[in-house]
């Protein structure tokens, strides 16, 4: 009997004669093989394979061989009884009954057990690589471990890699993993055929495998599987000999990363930065600066640009990056922002750029965030997998790379900063975004909007971006100098380099660190970012009446306000002081359908106007919005009133005022910001309403000291100390301050280091891997149960309050249906990716404590499989548009979006 093993089944379908259809083990090996090496050969950036042959010890040739057989070896715990009889019929057939009746004759509880093949390959494959010479130039115990390494990489492809307890505690019968057991001879053959179908030899087998190299390898091997696994381009071989099977598998492997989007990376001379921004014909000192220091990069490096907002911080990171790109080999980039509505208008910007960067080649470039399937721009972008590549739609998201865990395998991206920060957290298939982001430029923006918690995952982020050759260009208006250290030392330490010295220099400035040096430069900031902005404190009760006076010759302004009850409130109050038509609401808690209509409208309305193009402002405007307007989006507004928040977040906001050069109203010539001023109990101590709910009172206070008292901040030059008055936990408190405030500053500094430090460092240490510079076995990377869906990637990398996804529905007399466009939902019926795209855009995210509860402990329908759709909650609304939900009244109004109510 010649015993034949399937790794594919299908759907179990049978031919005439009774035998099944099915996918050879060693087919699938070798076409995960062939795909793994066309990706080291010809996708993978330069500087990603230089920390693959650092890692592994092996170059050029070697080391495509060597990534394709160990890629290919991922499966081999298929060649087990527990993985081929899970499919009696097919496994009777193949395998032949003299075994299958071995397994059939054994106990009940031993065939239920449980024996993944990923956990078998990693008991199997370590003594065949022994076996094949890996390690001969080691000692015997390295060698071994080096083999157990590499084996639990390639058998981690699931997404979590498997533990030595794991291993151990196999069923060595139903594993097949018994010494003298014929399926262990079985493998060791399949192990032999794919060793001669990649051509390797004892030579190009690994000495070492690095930490890098681990991520590098691990992500490969499961990547190279799921393309592998499509069975249009690697249909069933059935019985056909493997000898002829693999002659076209090179050709195979090669149109399939053609099929589905995979875009070869272009290298050559870099562009002058007047050639990529053409319509930039004055040079600011700032982008003066980056083009002097450009030649000097070389990857890993790091460059943090700290500048007023509107000084073209954007413009600067995309040319270092492309100079990156074809000078110094790196691989494309991704850009990581705090926010959806951020990473929305960035990616607009980005893909304008590579339009005009590559006018003849197809470029690939996607978002990342978990609502990027609802924006209508980005799906007409998307190309699907039948489609043929035309002339007019260069910049493309290939529709493989848009699945929830591929997107940042696309060359070029936009999305938001959590995405890239799931690959330093314990969660399953963190390995493949590593991998994805290995040796490309990473661009973080606003680097500023990220709390401690959030912070001390990106400096585990930085270390392992420098370990796998990823230069990181970081953007910031503001950052306290305690973090600008800290980041800097974070990539020097992947780079295993000691803390480098820090050069003193005035803001603004740049600092870059490459090749084990740091240097930071000043430059002089732009005459249109100088300004003397005013302070003026303002009442909550009396500054409507005010502004009204204060518009009589129109002007817009943007109210920015801490929370989105808030919002909600302040808007109806203007309703009494100015019409419809001049007021609009801005906030998370819209609908998706209406909130990406509202920011299309907000940026049309007070975005930068296009040359030649008829002026859209309105004459009159107030728009009322949370903190979705404060990063990112290129608004101006003519005055603006903001509840107290953060200095730096209150210099970031001051960013959207006279941001462009127009022409003012008479009243608002200069730029001003009204500050709601926090009432004071009875004691004088300083109450700070809802901004207290959102924000650390000790920032609060500190940020309220420093400026209850200024009526005007020169910007930049004031910048720096302004951060620094707030931000050093050293600060000795100002003497003249008053005694409440004092005692107010002792208490809240004690809860900040306590609650804010201690509790979130430990925290985010508890969820993040290890650094990369250290001894590691790769079952410390993963942990079991851990997914990296939506939920995951809310919960895991920011600190905030419990929050949950709801669709909204209405009830009518013939069913359920979508508020806004009336479309019928069924409940009982499996949506297509059509229809959960509908229910994602009648939803929006709760995080209102105790209804986020209730809402929680409701099971969502069994029909809501997706993972798009699995920790959604629903509710039904009436005619009116209401709904109750425990001591919770919702309603979905039209102007105010969700509204919220708790009921005595």
């Amino acid at each position: 009997m010649n015993e034949k093993f399937w790794a594919k089944t299908g759907q179990g379908e049978f031919q005439e004669d009774g035998s099944p259809k099915y996918h050879p083990v060693i087919c699938h090996l070798a076409d995960t093989a062939a795909v793994a090496m066309e990706i080291v050969r010809h996708y993978l950036s330069r500087s990603a394979i230089a920390r693959l042959e650092m890692g592994l010890g092996l170059k050029e040739e070697a080391l495509i061989r060597c990534c394709g057989f160990l890629a290919g070896c991922h499966d081999l715990g298929k060649v087990s009884p527990a993985f081929q009889f899970q499919v009696p019929e097919v496994g009777k057939i193949l395998a032949g009954e003299s075994l299958y009746d071995l397994w059939s004759s054994l106990p009940r509880e031993l065939t239920d057990r449980r024996a993944p093949h990923g956990i078998v390959t990693a008991a199997t494959l370590p003594d065949f690589l022994l076996e094949a010479g890996i390690g001969s130039k080691l000692s015997e115990r390295l060698a071994k471990r080096l083999a157990r390494k590499l084996s639990a990489i390639v058998g981690g492809h699931h997404g979590f890699f498997p533990s030595a307890a794991e291993i151990k505690n196999l069923d060595r019968v139903i594993s097949g993993t018994e010494e003298r057991s014929s399926w262990r001879q079985f493998s060791k053959t399949i192990f032999e055929q794919l060793q001669s179908f990649v051509g390797l030899t004892a030579d190009d087998l690994p000495i070492e495998c690095s930490n890098a190299a681990a991520m590098l390898l691990a992500g490969l091997t499961t990547v190279s599987d799921w393309i592998a696994s499509n069975a249009e381009c690697f249909p069933y071989a059935d019985d056909k000999p493997f000898e002829d099977y693999a002659e076209e598998l090179s050709t195979k492997a090669k149109a399939a990363l053609t099929k589905m989007g995979w875009t070869q990376l272009s290298t050559g001379q870099p562009l002058t930065f007047n050639e990529l921004f053409p319509s930039i014909t004055e040079l600011r000192p700032l982008q003066q600066k980056a083009i002097a220091i450009a030649p000097q990069l070389e990857p890993p490096c790091l460059v943090l640009v700290e500048a007023s907002m509107g000084e073209g911080k954007t413009e600067v990171a995309l040319y270092l990056a492309d100079t990156l790109q074809h000078q110094a080999s790196a691989g494309g980039f991704y850009i990581g922002l705090p926010t959806q509505a951020t990473s929305n208008a960035m990616w607009k910007r980005v893909e304008e750029f590579l339009k005009q960067r590559y006018p003849q080649e197809t470029v690939n470039l996607t978002l990342s965030h978990s609502a990027a399937a609802l924006k209508t721009d980005y799906l007409k972008s998307v190309c699907r997998l039948n489609q043929v590549y035309d002339e007019e739609k260069r910049v493309v998201a290939s529709e493989w790379h848009t699945a929830r865990k591929r997107t940042l395998l696309s060359p070029y991206g936009v999305g938001t900063l959590d995405q890239g920060l799931m690959g330093v957290v314990r969660s399953r298939h963190q390995f493949v975004r590593l991998f994805g982001l290995a040796g490309r430029v990473v661009i973080i923006d606003e680097i500023h909007a990220y709390d401690i918690y959030t912070s001390t995952l990106l400096e585990r982020f930085l270390e392992w971006a420098a370990v796998l050759g990823s230069p990181v260009i970081a953007l910031s208006a503001t950052l306290p100098a305690g973090t600008r250290k800290a980041l800097v030392n974070a990539y020097a330490r992947g780079c295993g380099d000691p803390e480098p010295e820090f050069p003193t220099s005035a803001y603004p400035r740049i600092t870059a660190m490459t090749q084990g040096k740091v240097t930071v430069q000043t430059f002089n900031p732009s005459s249109h970012v100088q300004r003397s902005l005013q302070i003026q404190w303002v009442a909550d009760s009396e500054w409507m009446a005010s502004l009204q006076r204060l518009l009589k010759d129109g002007g817009c302004v943007a109210v920015i306000c801490s929370t989105v009850g808030r919002a909600q409130k302040v808007f109806q109050r203007l309703q009494a002081h100015f019409p419809a038509e001049e007021l609009g609401l801005f906030h998370g808690r819209f609908l998706f359908i209406d909130r990406e209509q509202i920011e299309a409208d907000c940026l049309q309305k007070f975005g930068k106007e296009e040359l030649g193009q008829a002026s859209s402002r309105p004459h009159r405007f107030i728009l009322v919005a949370t903190q979705v307007i404060e990063q990112s989006l290129d608004v101006d507004f003519d005055l603006m009133i903001s509840d107290l928040a953060p200095i730096d977040l209150l210099l970031q906001r001051s960013g959207r005022l006279h941001r462009h050069d127009r022409q003012r109203p008479s009243l608002l010539k200069q730029p001003t910001l009204w500050l709601v001023e926090p009432t004071l109990n009875e004691k004088g101590k300083a109450q700070f309403s809802e901004a207290g709910i959102i924000y650390d009172r000790h920032v609060l206070l500190r940020t309220w000291l420093r400026l209850r008292h200024q009526t005007t901040v020169g910007l930049p030059e004031e910048t720096d100390r302004l951060i620094e008055a707030v931000y050093d936990l050293d600060a000795v408190i100002p003497t003249a301050l008053e005694a409440v405030h004092v005692e107010d500053w002792q208490e809240s500094l004690e809860i900040h280091k306590r609650e804010e430090r201690e509790l979130k460092e430990t925290k985010a240490n508890k969820v993040k891997i290890p650094p990369p510079i250290e001894e590691i076995d790769p079952e410390q990377f993963t942990r079991q149960g851990e997914q990296d869906d939506d939920k995951a990637i809310t919960t895991l990398t920011r600190l905030g309050r419990p929050s949950i996804t709801v669709v909204f529905l209405q009830k009518t007399e013939s069913g359920l249906i979508l508020p806004r466009n009336q479309q019928r939902v069924d409940l009982e019926d499996e949506p297509d990716l059509e229809q959960i795209r509908e229910l994602l855009a009648h939803s929006t995210r709760i995080a209102t404590q105790g209804l986020v509860e209730k809402l929680a402990v409701q099971p969502p329908p069994i029909t809501w499989k997706s993972a798009l759709l699995r920790h959604c909650r629903y509710v039904v609304l009436n005619a009116e548009g209401m709904t109750q939900v425990g001591e919770w009244l919702l309603r979905l109004d039209e102007q105010l979006g969700v509204v919220i109510e708790r009921l005595k």
